[in-house]
């Protein structure tokens, strides 16, 4: 478990989108959207005959593109076959290194601690994102979020875990899972990320799920098209009225000096402190700070 300190994300991740490596001309549009991160996509988005291409031109765009705030993640091949070996031997001679590597369908903690020895002997300092997709890392996942000091969050795959169980992917039958990740990635002190969601014509029933991820404790949303990163940014942002309430209560408690408050007939104590805390550095990371104003 980690330092209360270190569960505070070191900037905001309300969206991620993934964008196929082996479509470069789409990797250079991502450069100017609203996403939080841009994943090159080099596992199960692209085909077998694309996976070299996918590798070459992942490591290239990270060279050539500006990606501004953006954080960069590549989504790269099981190391347990062929091309996820070559992705993580690749990485290590790539003169621009990812932000993030998201490791997929990880199943157990030493799985995750044999990445970090390897990328530690080969001079790869990015963070770490960890994509379960099965039962067996769902049982798993606290063990695996507190694997490594280099996870940045944990997430999962929402479609491989439903083939396995053999059920639906609604919000109802996927939502035990979804609270074993939120415990989990809550015991090990990280972000935790909803799924993404593959119905791109539902908008409202999207809209829907963006807030009660929010709700759940998600910290943001995997994204599969562009067209879902206005509503995910809105849902997992601070309102207005939040903020300003974040803002009183932080304030507040800097004058007080510590220990419990009462604001607007409400007990303040650490926790909501702390909360407060995130609210407010989450509003300066998104460029919606009231400070200034007040």
């Amino acid at each position: 478990m980690r330092d209360t300190l270190e569960s505070i994300p070191s900037r905001s991740r309300r969206s991620l989108l993934f964008v196929p490596a082996d479509r470069p001309e789409r990797v250079s549009k991502a450069t100017n959207l609203t996403t939080d991160v841009v994943i090159l996509e080099m596992e199960d988005g692209v085909s077998p005959e694309n996976k070299i291409e996918a590798r070459e031109n992942a490591r290239n765009l990270l060279v050539e593109l500006d990606f501004g705030y953006r954080e960069t993640a590549v989504r790269i091949n099981r190391i347990s076959n062929k091309y996820g070996l070559s992705d993580m031997l690749a990485i290590a001679d790539w003169p621009c290194k990812p932000d993030l590597i998201i490791l997929p369908k990880v199943e157990s903690a030493a799985e995750v601690q044999l990445y970090d020895e390897l990328m530690s002997s080969c001079d790869i300092s990015s963070q770490l994102l960890i994509l379960i997709e099965s039962s067996r890392g769902i049982l798993n996942a606290p063990k695996i979020a507190s694997a490594c000091k280099r996870i940045a969050g944990i997430t999962f795959g929402i479609v491989d875990l439903a083939a396995e169980l053999g059920c639906g992917l609604s919000w109802e039958v996927m939502a035990k899972r979804r609270s074993a990740l939120v415990d989990a990635a809550g015991f090990a002190g990280v972000p935790v990320y909803d799924a993404p969601d593959i119905n791109l014509k539902d908008i409202e029933g999207f809209r829907d799920e963006c807030a009660r991820g929010r709700s759940f404790g998600f910290s943001g949303k995997l994204c599969i098209h562009p067209s879902q990163l206005e509503t995910v940014n809105e849902a997992f942002s601070p309102t207005e009225k939040e903020i300003t309430q974040a803002l009183k209560v932080v304030k507040a408690a800097e004058k007080n000096g510590g220990g419990a408050l009462v604001i607007d007939g409400r007990m303040v104590d650490a926790p909501v402190i702390k909360s407060a805390r995130q609210v407010v550095l989450m509003a300066k990371q998104i460029g919606r700070s009231q400070e200034s104003e007040s």
